[in-house]
């Protein structure tokens, strides 16, 4: 893993995402780089105002559709402006940490289909929890965020709303491919080195289980290994609490579209939840 994609917007989460790419790159050593992407999304501006001037004589509308048009070009522009200067901030900031491997991506276009694009030339996205179209409520989670995790190829850390060091990671673990992806990461890099691991298991221990944690075991020797009793959407916020742990690894949208529907997901429900980061694999 040596290069990063950050995704930034007009959130309140811009800085978070910076400075959480800032860290993984930092660990990553003095070769790793970092992509700051900003999309700039087209609203359609009648819409978005929730036009009524079919409700007016022609002439009214013609006009009001003119005006429409020139604020929605002004718009624009500012809109390109201040994406502009997001990047610039986040790159001055970026070589202010130390990073000498920095290139910033402004775009036109859809956000999930700009990440997906730009993901394929990085090994790790980086994206807040919210975007700047978001409402703030906590448990509030952005849809597009939802997505470019249930689209993207690599690892996503979705990043929390300040970025605080991490010192303790929590992986939950199911034996499942995605999270033997997140244990073999955890072994193998640099990202990881040094830093304290407690995995669990969640659910009433047997033997299926207390296999898959000899496994995990095996892989991370040093690493605190345990089953712990309860369901997934309780005991895992409860763990990262106990253990005071500043990450959570998990695997991203194991279940069926079904039962997705049904049961709602786990990985959404983490993401809402968690004040921590969360670092998800497919």
């Amino acid at each position: 893993m040596e290069r990063l994609l950050a995704c930034i917007d007009a959130s309140v989460y811009a800085t978070s995402v910076t400075d959480h790419a800032a860290w993984a790159a930092q660990r990553l050593g003095a070769g790793a780089g970092v992509e700051l992407l900003h999309v700039l999304q087209r609203n359609d501006a009648i819409s978005a105002r929730h036009d009524l001037s079919g409700a007016v004589g022609l002439g009214a509308k013609s006009s009001l559709l003119e005006e429409l048009v020139t604020i929605d070009e002004a718009e624009a522009k500012l809109a390109k402006e201040r994406g502009r200067l997001l990047l610039e901030a986040a790159e001055v900031r970026l070589r202010e940490a130390g990073l000498n491997n920095v290139e910033s991506t402004h775009r036109h276009g859809g956000i999930v289909e700009t990440v997906v694009e730009r993901e394929e030339h990085s090994d790790l996205v980086v994206i807040g929890k919210r975007g700047a179209s978001s409402g703030f409520a906590k448990a509030h989670l952005g849809s597009k965020v939802e997505r470019v995790v249930r689209e993207s190829i690599r690892p996503v850390l979705v990043a929390s709303r300040e970025f605080k060091p991490i010192e303790r990671v929590l992986v939950a673990y199911d034996g499942g491919a995605s999270a033997r992806s997140a244990v073999d990461l955890v072994a193998s890099s640099p990202l990881f080195h040094g830093l304290e691991i407690h995995l669990v298991i969640v659910g009433r221990a047997n033997a299926t289980r207390e296999s898959a944690l000899r496994v995990a075991a095996e892989r991370l020797p040093n690493a605190t290994c345990e089953i712990v009793d309860g369901e997934p959407e309780d005991a895992l916020p409860r763990e990262l609490e106990v253990r005071s742990a500043d990450l959570l690894l998990m695997g991203a949208y194991g279940h069926t579209p079904l039962r997705r529907l049904i049961v709602g997901s786990l990985t959404t429900a983490m993401m809402q939840r968690c004040r921590v980061p969360v670092l998800l694999f497919r």
